[in-house]
């Protein structure tokens, strides 16, 4: 009986033994996988669906973290560099919350121990960037004082670009010396005064492309950069309509836009520099007396004026870069380009500038019969249910609407307030005339004054006893490049109402 015991305990004992060797492998593996960031991940995976911006091959090593993520970290990506003063690198790292899609960027950093030659964590930071596609960190000496900070940019939910600034302070750990958000960011170089430059929208104004310069300086009594003067930045006159063909809200349509060759505006050169937009192989190019390199053209991100995005080159595919790219006028674009890199010492491109688009292609914008309103004369307008028109000025639009469900529209001057319910819009709206279509263009601003939308519709109305407006019928539609397309939603009728 005894030897009957002695044997079960035994191999009771190589069982245990056996699980314990198997788990204790388990989790070692899904740690080892833990700390290959999602970028790497991707750069395994068989390039078997052939998606526009998919990185094929699998051949170029993947950077894996140096420290395991904690609990709710995905990392994204890791980057090594130096960041002190000392010979041995740091390493940074891009988190995002593990149990969801949303969330903002996180920045870690893994500093080198030498008495253990180990990395521990340093030292993590919260910014205001949210995708995770569009995410460049620069380490940058932006005083000129040998102090090395840590720079990212990103872009949030509201598609609009951010930028953090982490000192590094006495300790060693860091500090949040900046913290903004704006249509676009620039940053002046030493040896000019430390500044930031933050681009704003400018509502209402005589261009739909003015913007307003806000500038940050350094503080050395808060040791941060506080606001210190506003500038305003005029744009281009521009008509509406081109604007709206152009920035209709979807990256596609701007990605097709700028398909064709772009010349940068320079004075005085022998040899010019061009940019070629492929939107169909999701590539673009740059030609230049310094460079000839081609990108890869990754994911857009819609901005106020244009678009994100996100470039590659194959040589190096870790070292992102981040264009924006802005409609500055009739084919002209203006391209602002964020790399991302691992010495403290801006990288010169060619990149940033003005471009006009070379001749010889039609822009699709200037095909177009979209025509505003005139702002004195009449234009027709469609009576509901017929081929008869009404003969209208843009103020007789002006005044009180509301439907029988209590929704109500407000016109008054170029701007609106639409409440449906507990809900309400407000901004500026626009009168069109497309073919035998009138078009209402409602653009939607926040409480922020920063853009969140815009909405358009057909219109047709119903006369009263006179030559006033009774009813406004507003038809929901999508403003193509040739034809104002209605939309399968019910009519919102209107009732005009005196104030």
């Amino acid at each position: 009986m005894k030897r009957v015991i002695q044997a079960i305990l035994i191999v009771a004992f190589i069982l245990a033994f056996g699980l314990f060797i198997y788990f204790f492998a388990r989790l070692r593996q899904e740690n080892l996988d833990a700390t290959l960031p999602v970028a790497g991940r991707i750069m395994d995976l068989p390039a078997a669906s052939g998606e526009p911006g998919s990185t094929s091959g699998g051949t170029t090593p993947s950077q894996r973290s140096k420290i395991n993520p904690e609990w709710g970290e995905t990392f994204l990506d890791a980057i090594d560099m130096n960041l002190d003063e000392d010979e041995d690198l740091e390493q940074v790292l891009i988190v995002k919350p593990a149990a969801t899609e949303e969330g903002r960027i996180s920045i870690v950093i893994a500093d080198f121990q030498p008495a253990t030659g180990s990395y521990f964590r340093l030292w993590k930071g919260e910014t205001l960037a949210t995708k995770p596609n569009a995410v460049v960190v620069q380490p940058r000496d932006l005083l000129g004082n040998g102090s090395v900070d840590l720079l990212c940019f990103g872009i949030d939910d509201s598609n609009r670009q951010t930028l953090n600034v982490f000192r590094r302070t006495a300790s060693g750990s860091y500090s949040q010396a900046f913290s903004g958000a704006g249509l676009s960011i620039t940053i002046d170089e030493p040896p000019e005064p430390a500044a930031i430059s933050v681009f704003e929208a400018v509502p209402a104004s005589a261009s739909p492309l003015d913007q307003k310069r806000v500038l940050y300086a350094w503080a050395p009594a808060r040791k941060a950069f506080v606001r210190k003067s506003e500038t305003l930045v005029p744009g281009e006159s521009v008509e509406q309509l081109f604007i709206n063909k152009i920035l209709t809200g979807r990256a596609a349509d701007f990605e097709a836009y700028l398909d064709g060759l772009w010349l940068k505006e320079e004075a005085n050169i022998t040899i010019p520099t061009y940019v070629y937009f492929d939107a169909g192989e999701r590539k673009i190019s740059i030609h230049s007396k310094d460079e000839q390199q081609q990108w890869d053209w990754g994911g857009s991100n819609t901005s106020f004026a244009g678009i994100y995005a996100s470039i590659s080159n194959s040589a190096v595919p870790e070292m992102l870069r981040l264009l924006g790219i802005d409609l500055v006028g009739v084919d002209k674009v203006r391209i602002r380009a964020t790399a991302q890199q691992i010495v403290k010492f801006a990288l010169k491109e060619n990149w940033n500038g003005v471009y006009n688009r070379v001749a010889g292609r039609d822009s699709a914008a200037r095909r177009t019969s979209l025509e505003k309103a005139p702002t004195g004369g009449p234009f027709l307008v469609r009576i509901e249910g017929s081929e008869a028109k009404m003969r209208l000025k843009p103020s007789d639009f002006e005044g009180f609407y509301e439907s029988a469900s209590g929704a109500s529209l407000d016109l008054k001057g170029n701007s609106f307030l639409y409440k449906r319910g507990s809900a309400a819009s407000k901004g500026y709206y626009s009168l069109f005339a497309m073919g035998d279509l009138a078009l209402l263009d409602l653009n939607l601003f926040d409480d922020k004054s920063i853009p969140s939308g815009r909405l358009s519709y057909i219109i047709e109305v119903r006369p009263g006893k006179g030559p006033e407006i009774a009813t406004l019928i507003l038809k929901h539609a999508r403003i193509l490049s040739d034809k104002a397309e209605q939309l399968y939603e019910p009519d919102i009728v209107l009732s005009r109402f005196d104030n």
